[in-house]
């Protein structure tokens, strides 16, 4: 079940976080930014936790929440971070991922495919 959307959410969360982590040792980031890079970083790591540890059939809900969230985030820091465009490029490709998961896996919910 979703298998392959798991694997390549799984794969753009990492992408990700490991991007963020890089990110939190810039010099001359704006403490803001700098607040912002270790919530989303802590968000990702979760996200991550749940796509590998949890039933994504049960928890599509959070996956839901989790991928808005990610989002305002990034919309939230686009303007103002313009140094890591491509770090918030790659939580935005993660949230798409995440996103397109939950959608596949509420389609086959509904299918009866998942339990």
């Amino acid at each position: 079940m979703a298998n392959t959307e798991r694997l390549a959410a799984l794969a753009r969360v990492r992408l990700a976080r490991n991007a963020i982590q890089m990110a939190q040792g810039q010099p001359g980031l704006a403490s803001d930014d700098q607040s912002r890079l270790v919530s989303l970083f802590a968000d990702l790591d979760d996200l991550e936790d749940l796509l590998i540890l949890q039933d994504i059939s049960e928890n599509v809900d959070s996956i839901w929440k989790d991928a808005t969230e990610l989002k305002e985030v990034v919309a939230g820091m686009a303007s103002s971070a313009t140094k890591l465009g491509r770090e918030l490029g790659l939580v935005d490709d993660a949230v798409k991922a995440v996103a397109a998961l939950a959608e596949v896996v509420v389609l086959a919910s509904s299918h009866g495919l998942v339990p």
